[in-house]
Protein backbone atom coordinates (compact mmCIF):
# COMPACT_ATOMS: atom_id res chain seq x y z
CA UNK A 1 0.00 0.00 0.00
CA UNK A 2 1.21 3.43 -0.94
CA UNK A 3 1.24 6.70 0.85
CA UNK A 4 -1.74 7.48 3.18
CA UNK A 5 -3.54 11.29 2.73
CA UNK A 6 -1.74 13.87 4.24
CA UNK A 7 -3.15 15.31 7.27
CA UNK A 8 -5.20 18.63 6.60
CA UNK A 9 -3.02 21.59 6.51
CA UNK A 10 -3.21 23.92 8.87
CA UNK A 11 -5.26 27.54 8.26
CA UNK A 12 -5.84 30.58 10.24
CA UNK A 13 -9.42 30.77 11.10
CA UNK A 14 -11.71 33.19 9.67
CA UNK A 15 -12.91 34.18 12.36
CA UNK A 16 -9.57 35.35 13.11
CA UNK A 17 -10.01 37.48 10.69
CA UNK A 18 -12.34 39.85 10.85
CA UNK A 19 -12.42 43.43 10.55
CA UNK A 20 -15.71 45.69 11.06
CA UNK A 21 -16.95 48.73 9.21
CA UNK A 22 -19.77 50.45 11.54
CA UNK A 23 -22.49 47.87 11.49
CA UNK A 24 -20.67 45.96 8.30
CA UNK A 25 -18.79 43.07 9.34
CA UNK A 26 -16.27 42.12 6.76
CA UNK A 27 -14.55 38.42 6.71
CA UNK A 28 -12.29 36.70 4.26
CA UNK A 29 -12.64 33.24 3.60
CA UNK A 30 -10.97 30.77 1.60
CA UNK A 31 -14.78 30.01 0.23
CA UNK A 32 -17.37 31.45 -0.12
CA UNK A 33 -20.66 29.55 -1.34
CA UNK A 34 -24.30 31.24 -1.80
CA UNK A 35 -26.76 28.49 -1.02
CA UNK A 36 -27.18 26.43 2.00
CA UNK A 37 -28.88 23.57 -0.15
CA UNK A 38 -27.54 19.90 -0.65
CA UNK A 39 -24.92 20.81 -3.12
CA UNK A 40 -23.62 24.17 -1.51
CA UNK A 41 -23.68 21.87 1.75
CA UNK A 42 -21.35 19.00 0.33
CA UNK A 43 -19.12 21.98 -1.29
CA UNK A 44 -18.40 23.20 1.80
CA UNK A 45 -17.54 20.04 4.10
CA UNK A 46 -15.09 18.83 0.86
CA UNK A 47 -13.56 21.73 1.37
CA UNK A 48 -13.57 21.88 5.12
CA UNK A 49 -12.18 18.34 5.22
CA UNK A 50 -8.89 19.65 2.85
CA UNK A 51 -8.67 22.38 5.68
CA UNK A 52 -10.42 25.26 3.68
CA UNK A 53 -12.18 28.05 5.64
CA UNK A 54 -15.64 27.96 3.93
CA UNK A 55 -18.30 30.76 4.72
CA UNK A 56 -21.75 29.32 3.73
CA UNK A 57 -25.10 31.37 3.45
CA UNK A 58 -28.42 31.47 2.90
CA UNK A 59 -31.54 33.60 3.20
CA UNK A 60 -33.77 31.41 5.14
CA UNK A 61 -33.07 31.24 8.58
CA UNK A 62 -34.03 26.98 8.55
CA UNK A 63 -34.42 24.28 6.41
CA UNK A 64 -36.89 23.69 4.38
CA UNK A 65 -39.21 21.38 6.16
CA UNK A 66 -41.04 19.85 2.98
CA UNK A 67 -40.05 17.07 0.30
CA UNK A 68 -38.59 18.21 -2.68
CA UNK A 69 -35.95 15.54 -4.18
CA UNK A 70 -36.45 11.86 -3.01
CA UNK A 71 -33.70 9.89 -5.07
CA UNK A 72 -30.23 9.73 -4.95
CA UNK A 73 -27.29 7.09 -6.46
CA UNK A 74 -24.56 5.20 -5.60
CA UNK A 75 -22.45 8.47 -6.34
CA UNK A 76 -24.08 10.46 -3.78
CA UNK A 77 -23.70 7.43 -1.36
CA UNK A 78 -20.19 7.07 -2.26
CA UNK A 79 -19.61 10.94 -1.24
CA UNK A 80 -21.61 10.41 1.56
CA UNK A 81 -19.28 7.89 2.49
CA UNK A 82 -16.34 9.71 1.88
CA UNK A 83 -17.85 12.42 4.40
CA UNK A 84 -18.45 10.28 6.60
CA UNK A 85 -22.03 10.55 6.44
CA UNK A 86 -23.36 6.70 5.47
CA UNK A 87 -24.41 6.10 9.17
CA UNK A 88 -25.79 8.83 9.80
CA UNK A 89 -28.54 8.32 6.55
CA UNK A 90 -29.33 4.70 7.19
CA UNK A 91 -32.40 5.12 8.89
CA UNK A 92 -33.34 8.02 6.35
CA UNK A 93 -33.28 5.85 3.20
CA UNK A 94 -35.21 3.16 1.47
CA UNK A 95 -33.71 1.22 -0.93
CA UNK A 96 -36.39 1.23 -3.84
CA UNK A 97 -37.53 -2.34 -5.11
CA UNK A 98 -39.38 -3.23 -8.42
CA UNK A 99 -40.31 -0.22 -10.72
CA UNK A 100 -42.95 -0.81 -13.20
CA UNK A 101 -43.94 0.89 -16.33
CA UNK A 102 -47.51 0.32 -17.30
CA UNK A 103 -49.96 1.52 -19.76
CA UNK A 104 -53.39 2.63 -19.35
CA UNK A 105 -54.97 -0.76 -18.85
CA UNK A 106 -52.52 -1.75 -16.54
CA UNK A 107 -50.35 -3.61 -19.10
CA UNK A 108 -46.42 -4.12 -18.54
CA UNK A 109 -44.36 -1.81 -20.64
CA UNK A 110 -41.15 -2.64 -18.99
CA UNK A 111 -40.06 -3.52 -15.19
CA UNK A 112 -36.74 -3.07 -13.60
CA UNK A 113 -35.60 -4.71 -10.34
CA UNK A 114 -33.87 -2.46 -8.36
CA UNK A 115 -33.04 -4.44 -5.75
CA UNK A 116 -31.28 -6.84 -7.91
CA UNK A 117 -29.34 -4.03 -9.74
CA UNK A 118 -25.77 -3.35 -8.44
CA UNK A 119 -23.58 -0.73 -8.75
CA UNK A 120 -20.23 0.15 -9.76
CA UNK A 121 -19.64 2.59 -6.68
CA UNK A 122 -20.00 -0.46 -4.49
CA UNK A 123 -23.39 0.96 -3.11
CA UNK A 124 -26.47 0.41 -3.71
CA UNK A 125 -27.54 1.53 -7.39
CA UNK A 126 -30.69 3.99 -5.82
CA UNK A 127 -31.80 5.33 -2.69
CA UNK A 128 -35.04 7.25 -2.05
CA UNK A 129 -35.08 9.56 1.02
CA UNK A 130 -37.04 13.30 2.12
CA UNK A 131 -34.77 15.93 1.30
CA UNK A 132 -35.03 17.71 5.12
CA UNK A 133 -33.95 14.56 6.35
CA UNK A 134 -30.97 15.04 4.61
CA UNK A 135 -30.22 18.55 4.99
CA UNK A 136 -30.94 18.15 8.67
CA UNK A 137 -27.52 15.63 8.04
CA UNK A 138 -25.17 17.99 6.48
CA UNK A 139 -26.20 20.61 8.24
CA UNK A 140 -25.55 18.97 11.76
CA UNK A 141 -22.00 18.17 9.90
CA UNK A 142 -21.19 21.43 8.51
CA UNK A 143 -21.99 22.85 12.00
CA UNK A 144 -20.32 20.74 14.16
CA UNK A 145 -17.09 21.42 11.43
CA UNK A 146 -15.27 24.24 13.07
CA UNK A 147 -13.83 25.52 9.54
CA UNK A 148 -17.16 25.93 8.32
CA UNK A 149 -19.42 29.05 9.01
CA UNK A 150 -23.00 28.91 8.71
CA UNK A 151 -25.04 31.93 8.13
CA UNK A 152 -29.32 31.36 7.83
CA UNK A 153 -30.94 34.49 7.41
CA UNK A 154 -28.70 36.33 5.64
CA UNK A 155 -29.42 37.27 2.06
CA UNK A 156 -26.73 37.63 -0.72
CA UNK A 157 -27.66 40.98 -3.23
CA UNK A 158 -24.40 41.30 -4.91
CA UNK A 159 -20.84 40.64 -5.17
CA UNK A 160 -17.92 42.04 -7.04
CA UNK A 161 -14.90 40.25 -8.11
CA UNK A 162 -11.05 41.43 -8.55
CA UNK A 163 -7.74 39.32 -8.92
CA UNK A 164 -6.94 38.54 -5.34
CA UNK A 165 -10.41 37.57 -4.34
CA UNK A 166 -14.33 38.09 -4.16
CA UNK A 167 -16.63 40.55 -2.08
CA UNK A 168 -20.28 38.98 -1.15
CA UNK A 169 -22.87 41.94 -0.32
CA UNK A 170 -25.71 41.38 1.83
CA UNK A 171 -28.29 41.75 4.46
CA UNK A 172 -29.85 39.90 7.62
CA UNK A 173 -33.46 39.46 7.98
CA UNK A 174 -33.30 42.18 10.58
CA UNK A 175 -31.98 44.86 7.66
CA UNK A 176 -28.31 45.05 9.06
CA UNK A 177 -25.75 44.53 6.10
CA UNK A 178 -23.17 42.22 5.82
CA UNK A 179 -19.71 41.95 4.00
CA UNK A 180 -17.73 39.29 3.53
CA UNK A 181 -14.84 38.43 1.65
CA UNK A 182 -14.00 34.85 -0.17
CA UNK A 183 -10.71 33.98 -2.47
CA UNK A 184 -13.16 32.09 -4.00
CA UNK A 185 -17.08 32.22 -4.36
CA UNK A 186 -19.57 29.49 -5.87
CA UNK A 187 -23.28 30.22 -6.36
CA UNK A 188 -25.00 27.22 -5.61
CA UNK A 189 -28.17 28.98 -4.96
CA UNK A 190 -31.12 27.25 -7.28
CA UNK A 191 -32.87 27.88 -10.21
CA UNK A 192 -33.20 31.97 -9.99
CA UNK A 193 -29.88 31.70 -9.09
CA UNK A 194 -28.05 35.79 -7.81
CA UNK A 195 -24.74 34.79 -8.99
CA UNK A 196 -25.64 33.45 -12.46
CA UNK A 197 -27.84 36.29 -12.75
CA UNK A 198 -24.54 38.59 -11.35
CA UNK A 199 -22.38 36.92 -14.15
CA UNK A 200 -25.13 38.03 -16.74
CA UNK A 201 -25.03 34.34 -17.72
CA UNK A 202 -28.12 32.91 -19.52
CA UNK A 203 -29.97 29.62 -19.62
CA UNK A 204 -29.57 27.49 -22.52
CA UNK A 205 -33.26 26.08 -23.11
CA UNK A 206 -33.19 22.32 -23.50
CA UNK A 207 -36.65 22.04 -25.70
CA UNK A 208 -38.96 20.22 -22.72
CA UNK A 209 -41.38 21.90 -20.46
CA UNK A 210 -44.25 19.90 -18.57
CA UNK A 211 -46.39 21.29 -15.59
CA UNK A 212 -46.76 18.37 -12.85
CA UNK A 213 -48.75 18.43 -9.81
CA UNK A 214 -46.49 17.03 -6.86
CA UNK A 215 -48.16 15.41 -3.69
CA UNK A 216 -46.13 13.60 -0.76
CA UNK A 217 -48.58 11.74 1.48
CA UNK A 218 -47.95 10.33 5.26
CA UNK A 219 -49.93 7.09 5.97
CA UNK A 220 -51.98 7.77 9.58
CA UNK A 221 -51.12 6.03 12.61
CA UNK A 222 -48.19 4.15 10.83
CA UNK A 223 -50.62 2.13 8.38
CA UNK A 224 -49.51 0.95 5.14
CA UNK A 225 -51.42 2.74 2.14
CA UNK A 226 -52.80 0.60 -0.69
CA UNK A 227 -50.15 0.17 -2.88
CA UNK A 228 -46.69 -1.81 -1.60
CA UNK A 229 -44.21 0.45 -0.25
CA UNK A 230 -41.58 -1.67 -2.49
CA UNK A 231 -43.27 -0.67 -5.98
CA UNK A 232 -42.58 1.98 -7.82
CA UNK A 233 -45.48 2.74 -10.68
CA UNK A 234 -44.82 4.60 -13.75
CA UNK A 235 -48.41 4.91 -15.40
CA UNK A 236 -48.43 6.04 -19.03
CA UNK A 237 -52.23 6.81 -19.43
CA UNK A 238 -52.69 9.68 -21.98
CA UNK A 239 -55.42 10.60 -19.96
CA UNK A 240 -53.19 11.51 -16.74
CA UNK A 241 -49.91 10.80 -16.74
CA UNK A 242 -49.51 9.60 -13.13
CA UNK A 243 -45.64 8.62 -11.06
CA UNK A 244 -46.12 6.54 -8.15
CA UNK A 245 -43.33 6.65 -5.66
CA UNK A 246 -41.62 6.30 -2.48
CA UNK A 247 -40.75 9.20 -0.81
CA UNK A 248 -38.41 7.21 1.81
CA UNK A 249 -39.48 5.75 4.79
CA UNK A 250 -43.08 6.33 5.84
CA UNK A 251 -44.06 8.58 3.05
CA UNK A 252 -45.48 8.03 -0.80
CA UNK A 253 -45.41 10.45 -3.56
CA UNK A 254 -47.84 10.69 -6.27
CA UNK A 255 -47.17 12.93 -9.39
CA UNK A 256 -50.05 13.97 -12.03
CA UNK A 257 -49.20 15.64 -15.16
CA UNK A 258 -51.33 18.61 -15.94
CA UNK A 259 -53.49 18.52 -18.99
CA UNK A 260 -54.71 20.79 -21.82
CA UNK A 261 -56.52 23.32 -20.87
CA UNK A 262 -56.45 22.15 -17.09
CA UNK A 263 -55.30 25.75 -15.23
CA UNK A 264 -52.15 25.45 -12.76
CA UNK A 265 -54.31 27.36 -10.08
CA UNK A 266 -57.35 24.66 -9.96
CA UNK A 267 -54.59 21.80 -10.24
CA UNK A 268 -52.38 22.98 -7.30
CA UNK A 269 -55.11 22.82 -4.43
CA UNK A 270 -55.63 20.55 -1.58
CA UNK A 271 -59.31 19.57 -3.15
CA UNK A 272 -58.00 18.61 -6.46
CA UNK A 273 -55.09 16.47 -4.49
CA UNK A 274 -57.73 14.77 -2.98
CA UNK A 275 -59.46 13.96 -6.27
CA UNK A 276 -56.92 12.29 -7.86
CA UNK A 277 -55.54 9.99 -4.60
CA UNK A 278 -58.77 8.78 -4.26
CA UNK A 279 -58.59 6.08 -7.37
CA UNK A 280 -55.67 5.44 -5.24
CA UNK A 281 -57.26 4.06 -2.12
CA UNK A 282 -55.37 7.06 -0.30
CA UNK A 283 -58.14 9.68 1.37
CA UNK A 284 -57.81 12.01 4.55
CA UNK A 285 -59.28 8.80 6.18
CA UNK A 286 -56.13 6.63 6.23
CA UNK A 287 -53.57 9.76 4.87
CA UNK A 288 -51.77 13.06 5.85
CA UNK A 289 -51.56 14.99 3.50
CA UNK A 290 -48.12 16.76 3.69
CA UNK A 291 -47.37 18.82 0.82
CA UNK A 292 -48.86 19.79 -2.74
CA UNK A 293 -47.05 21.85 -5.50
CA UNK A 294 -47.28 22.37 -9.11
CA UNK A 295 -44.21 22.15 -10.65
CA UNK A 296 -43.26 23.06 -14.41
CA UNK A 297 -40.23 20.35 -15.26
CA UNK A 298 -37.69 21.73 -17.51
CA UNK A 299 -34.34 21.00 -18.91
CA UNK A 300 -31.70 23.86 -19.10
CA UNK A 301 -27.99 24.34 -18.81
CA UNK A 302 -26.01 27.48 -17.84
CA UNK A 303 -24.17 29.01 -20.92
CA UNK A 304 -21.18 29.80 -18.89
CA UNK A 305 -20.00 28.07 -14.94
CA UNK A 306 -17.03 30.07 -14.18
CA UNK A 307 -15.89 33.67 -14.62
CA UNK A 308 -12.67 34.56 -13.03
CA UNK A 309 -13.02 33.34 -9.16
CA UNK A 310 -16.42 32.96 -9.25
CA UNK A 311 -18.40 29.45 -10.43
CA UNK A 312 -22.33 28.02 -10.76
CA UNK A 313 -23.13 24.88 -9.57
CA UNK A 314 -26.40 22.71 -9.05
CA UNK A 315 -29.67 23.96 -10.07
CA UNK A 316 -27.92 27.26 -10.75
CA UNK A 317 -25.75 25.55 -13.03
CA UNK A 318 -28.29 23.23 -14.73
CA UNK A 319 -32.45 22.31 -14.36
CA UNK A 320 -33.17 18.47 -14.77
CA UNK A 321 -37.10 16.72 -14.59
CA UNK A 322 -37.10 14.00 -12.28
CA UNK A 323 -37.97 11.02 -14.53
CA UNK A 324 -34.48 9.87 -14.36
CA UNK A 325 -33.82 11.20 -10.72
CA UNK A 326 -30.69 12.88 -11.13
CA UNK A 327 -31.29 16.24 -10.60
CA UNK A 328 -30.00 16.75 -7.14
CA UNK A 329 -26.94 13.65 -7.95
CA UNK A 330 -25.65 16.48 -10.95
CA UNK A 331 -25.62 19.07 -7.51
CA UNK A 332 -23.03 16.30 -5.92
CA UNK A 333 -20.72 15.40 -8.66
CA UNK A 334 -20.24 19.25 -9.31
CA UNK A 335 -19.40 20.15 -5.56
CA UNK A 336 -17.12 16.91 -5.79
CA UNK A 337 -15.40 17.96 -9.08
CA UNK A 338 -15.46 21.66 -7.91
CA UNK A 339 -13.89 21.18 -4.19
CA UNK A 340 -10.75 19.06 -5.03
CA UNK A 341 -10.33 21.90 -7.59
CA UNK A 342 -10.13 24.71 -5.50
CA UNK A 343 -7.95 22.87 -2.72
CA UNK A 344 -5.65 22.38 -5.34
CA UNK A 345 -6.17 26.36 -6.40
CA UNK A 346 -6.00 27.22 -2.82
CA UNK A 347 -2.41 25.78 -2.35
CA UNK A 348 -1.65 27.36 -5.33
CA UNK A 349 -1.26 24.05 -7.56
CA UNK A 350 -4.13 24.89 -10.02
CA UNK A 351 -3.44 25.80 -13.61
CA UNK A 352 -6.34 27.89 -14.87
CA UNK A 353 -6.66 24.70 -17.52
CA UNK A 354 -7.91 22.91 -14.20
CA UNK A 355 -9.83 25.61 -13.19
CA UNK A 356 -11.59 25.44 -17.15
CA UNK A 357 -11.88 22.16 -17.09
CA UNK A 358 -14.41 22.03 -14.52
CA UNK A 359 -17.06 23.52 -17.04
CA UNK A 360 -16.43 21.45 -19.95
CA UNK A 361 -16.13 18.37 -18.02
CA UNK A 362 -19.46 19.42 -15.90
CA UNK A 363 -21.40 20.83 -18.52
CA UNK A 364 -21.57 17.86 -21.20
CA UNK A 365 -21.63 15.49 -18.20
CA UNK A 366 -24.88 17.69 -16.74
CA UNK A 367 -26.20 17.95 -20.47
CA UNK A 368 -26.39 14.08 -20.78
CA UNK A 369 -28.22 13.40 -18.10
CA UNK A 370 -30.88 16.09 -18.97
CA UNK A 371 -31.14 14.76 -21.77
CA UNK A 372 -31.62 11.40 -20.85
CA UNK A 373 -34.54 13.15 -18.19
CA UNK A 374 -35.92 14.36 -21.20
CA UNK A 375 -35.77 11.75 -23.61
CA UNK A 376 -38.02 10.06 -20.48
CA UNK A 377 -40.17 12.26 -20.51
CA UNK A 378 -41.04 12.47 -24.00
CA UNK A 379 -42.20 8.75 -23.85
CA UNK A 380 -44.22 9.26 -20.57
CA UNK A 381 -45.76 12.84 -21.10
CA UNK A 382 -47.92 11.48 -24.17
CA UNK A 383 -51.65 12.67 -24.64
CA UNK A 384 -52.82 11.70 -27.49
CA UNK A 385 -54.61 8.17 -27.07
CA UNK A 386 -53.16 6.96 -30.51
CA UNK A 387 -49.45 8.28 -30.08
CA UNK A 388 -49.65 6.36 -26.86
CA UNK A 389 -50.54 3.18 -28.37
CA UNK A 390 -47.88 3.31 -30.45
CA UNK A 391 -45.63 3.90 -27.81
CA UNK A 392 -46.75 1.08 -25.64
CA UNK A 393 -46.86 -1.51 -28.67
CA UNK A 394 -42.93 -0.22 -29.52
CA UNK A 395 -42.34 -0.92 -25.65
CA UNK A 396 -44.06 -4.25 -25.57
CA UNK A 397 -42.86 -5.57 -28.56
CA UNK A 398 -39.26 -4.43 -26.94
CA UNK A 399 -39.86 -6.25 -23.70
CA UNK A 400 -40.62 -8.99 -25.54
CA UNK A 401 -36.96 -9.63 -27.24
CA UNK A 402 -35.66 -8.57 -24.54
CA UNK A 403 -34.33 -5.22 -25.44
CA UNK A 404 -32.97 -2.75 -22.95
CA UNK A 405 -35.44 -0.36 -21.30
CA UNK A 406 -35.16 3.44 -20.96
CA UNK A 407 -32.33 4.70 -19.86
CA UNK A 408 -30.82 1.79 -18.45
CA UNK A 409 -27.51 1.66 -17.99
CA UNK A 410 -26.32 4.77 -18.99
CA UNK A 411 -23.26 6.35 -17.01
CA UNK A 412 -22.09 8.82 -19.23
CA UNK A 413 -18.08 9.94 -19.44
CA UNK A 414 -16.94 13.34 -18.90
CA UNK A 415 -17.02 16.12 -20.95
CA UNK A 416 -13.20 16.70 -22.72
CA UNK A 417 -11.14 18.40 -19.97
CA UNK A 418 -7.93 16.64 -17.94
CA UNK A 419 -8.68 13.20 -18.76
CA UNK A 420 -6.91 10.96 -21.42
CA UNK A 421 -10.18 10.27 -22.94
CA UNK A 422 -8.46 7.35 -25.29
CA UNK A 423 -7.52 5.53 -22.38
CA UNK A 424 -10.94 5.70 -20.37
CA UNK A 425 -10.74 9.22 -18.82
CA UNK A 426 -13.90 10.70 -17.71
CA UNK A 427 -15.14 7.33 -16.74
CA UNK A 428 -16.48 6.75 -13.77
CA UNK A 429 -14.14 4.07 -11.60
CA UNK A 430 -14.68 1.51 -9.49
CA UNK A 431 -15.62 1.15 -5.72
CA UNK A 432 -15.75 -2.14 -4.07
CA UNK A 433 -14.92 -4.17 -0.76
CA UNK A 434 -11.21 -4.42 0.27
CA UNK A 435 -9.38 -6.15 2.99
CA UNK A 436 -5.97 -4.61 3.90
CA UNK A 437 -4.21 -4.69 6.97
CA UNK A 438 -6.78 -6.25 9.33
CA UNK A 439 -9.54 -4.06 8.19
CA UNK A 440 -12.05 -4.61 5.37
CA UNK A 441 -14.45 -2.55 3.84
CA UNK A 442 -15.37 -0.14 1.46
CA UNK A 443 -12.33 0.94 -0.38
CA UNK A 444 -12.83 4.44 0.05
CA UNK A 445 -12.95 3.85 3.93
CA UNK A 446 -10.03 1.20 3.97
CA UNK A 447 -7.49 2.74 2.07
CA UNK A 448 -8.30 6.54 1.35
CA UNK A 449 -9.04 9.28 -0.98
CA UNK A 450 -7.75 11.62 -3.20
CA UNK A 451 -5.80 11.15 -6.14
CA UNK A 452 -5.56 7.42 -6.40
CA UNK A 453 -3.03 4.98 -8.38
CA UNK A 454 -4.93 1.53 -7.97
CA UNK A 455 -3.42 -1.27 -9.96
CA UNK A 456 -4.10 -5.29 -9.75
CA UNK A 457 -0.45 -6.38 -10.41
CA UNK A 458 1.58 -4.65 -7.33
CA UNK A 459 1.51 -1.50 -5.90
CA UNK A 460 1.98 1.21 -9.07
CA UNK A 461 3.28 4.15 -6.60
CA UNK A 462 6.30 1.78 -6.30
CA UNK A 463 7.20 2.26 -10.50
CA UNK A 464 6.79 6.12 -10.11
CA UNK A 465 9.80 8.11 -10.74
CA UNK A 466 11.24 11.09 -11.47
CA UNK A 467 9.01 14.12 -12.15
CA UNK A 468 5.89 11.56 -11.68
CA UNK A 469 7.14 10.82 -8.20
CA UNK A 470 7.44 14.81 -7.30
CA UNK A 471 3.71 15.55 -8.84
CA UNK A 472 2.06 12.58 -7.24
CA UNK A 473 3.97 13.54 -3.97
CA UNK A 474 2.66 16.73 -4.30
CA UNK A 475 -1.15 16.43 -4.57
CA UNK A 476 -0.85 13.47 -1.56
CA UNK A 477 -1.27 10.69 -3.72
CA UNK A 478 -2.56 7.09 -2.65
CA UNK A 479 -1.47 3.88 -4.36
CA UNK A 480 -3.01 0.78 -3.76
CA UNK A 481 -2.51 -3.21 -4.80
CA UNK A 482 -6.30 -4.18 -5.62
CA UNK A 483 -4.61 -7.78 -6.38
CA UNK A 484 -6.79 -10.83 -5.44
CA UNK A 485 -5.76 -11.18 -1.93
CA UNK A 486 -7.09 -7.24 -1.25
CA UNK A 487 -10.17 -7.23 -3.52
CA UNK A 488 -13.03 -9.11 -1.75
CA UNK A 489 -15.56 -9.35 -4.06
CA UNK A 490 -13.50 -9.30 -7.34
CA UNK A 491 -15.01 -5.94 -8.07
CA UNK A 492 -11.64 -4.50 -9.16
CA UNK A 493 -10.24 -7.64 -11.06
CA UNK A 494 -13.98 -7.36 -13.29
CA UNK A 495 -13.13 -3.64 -13.19
CA UNK A 496 -9.64 -4.38 -14.91
CA UNK A 497 -10.91 -6.35 -17.18
CA UNK A 498 -13.39 -4.01 -18.57
CA UNK A 499 -10.91 -1.42 -18.86
CA UNK A 500 -8.39 -3.74 -20.69
CA UNK A 501 -5.67 -2.11 -18.19
CA UNK A 502 -3.63 -3.10 -14.96
CA UNK A 503 -3.47 0.23 -13.46
CA UNK A 504 -5.73 3.43 -13.19
CA UNK A 505 -5.47 6.76 -11.86
CA UNK A 506 -8.93 7.93 -10.42
CA UNK A 507 -9.81 11.59 -9.56
CA UNK A 508 -11.17 12.53 -6.12
CA UNK A 509 -14.19 13.14 -7.25
CA UNK A 510 -13.94 9.18 -8.24
CA UNK A 511 -13.47 9.67 -11.79
CA UNK A 512 -10.87 8.66 -13.85
CA UNK A 513 -7.72 10.46 -15.46
CA UNK A 514 -7.09 7.40 -17.90
CA UNK A 515 -6.37 3.51 -17.58
CA UNK A 516 -3.29 1.60 -18.82
CA UNK A 517 -1.12 -0.86 -18.40
CA UNK A 518 2.75 -2.08 -18.75
CA UNK A 519 5.74 -0.93 -16.70
CA UNK A 520 5.83 2.81 -17.69
CA UNK A 521 1.37 2.82 -16.76
CA UNK A 522 1.84 4.51 -13.48
CA UNK A 523 4.11 7.27 -14.67
CA UNK A 524 1.95 7.85 -17.84
CA UNK A 525 -0.85 8.33 -15.85
CA UNK A 526 0.11 10.74 -13.47
CA UNK A 527 2.28 13.05 -16.10
CA UNK A 528 -1.09 13.32 -17.70
CA UNK A 529 -2.08 15.83 -14.91
CA UNK A 530 0.80 18.05 -15.21
CA UNK A 531 -0.76 20.52 -17.85
CA UNK A 532 -3.29 21.34 -15.13
CA UNK A 533 -1.14 21.12 -11.79
CA UNK A 534 1.79 23.44 -10.75
CA UNK A 535 3.73 21.93 -8.01
CA UNK A 536 5.69 24.53 -6.18
CA UNK A 537 9.80 24.44 -6.39
CA UNK A 538 11.13 23.01 -3.51
CA UNK A 539 12.67 25.59 -0.79
CA UNK A 540 16.80 25.36 -1.17
CA UNK A 541 18.77 25.68 1.95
Amino acid sequence: MGKMPRAPRFFIRASDGITRKGNRMSKIYDVAINGCGPTGLVGALLLARAGHTVAILDRHEAIYPLPRAIAYDHEVARILGVLGLTEAMIPLVATPGVYQWQNRDAELLFELNWGDAASISGYATSYLFSQPDMEKVLNAAAQAEPLIEVMRGVEATGFAQDGDGVTLTGHRLSGEAVSLRGRWLVGADGANSLVRRGLGVSLEDLGFRADWLVVDVIPKGGASLPLDDNLMLQVCDPARPTTVVSGGPGRRRWEFMALEGETLEELNCEKRAWELLKPWGVTPDNAVLERHAVYTFRGALAETWRHGRVFIAGDAAHLTPPFAGQGLCAGFRDAAALAWRLDLALQGKATEALLDSYESERRAHARAWVMNAIELGKVICVLDPAAAAERDAAMKAARATGQAPPSSGILPRLGAGMSLTERHGGALAAGGKVSFGGKQGHFDDVVGSGFVLVSRSGDPGRSLSGQAADLFAALGGISADVGPDVDCANAYARWFDELGADTALIRPDFYLVGAASGPAAANELVMALAPFVTVPEPARA
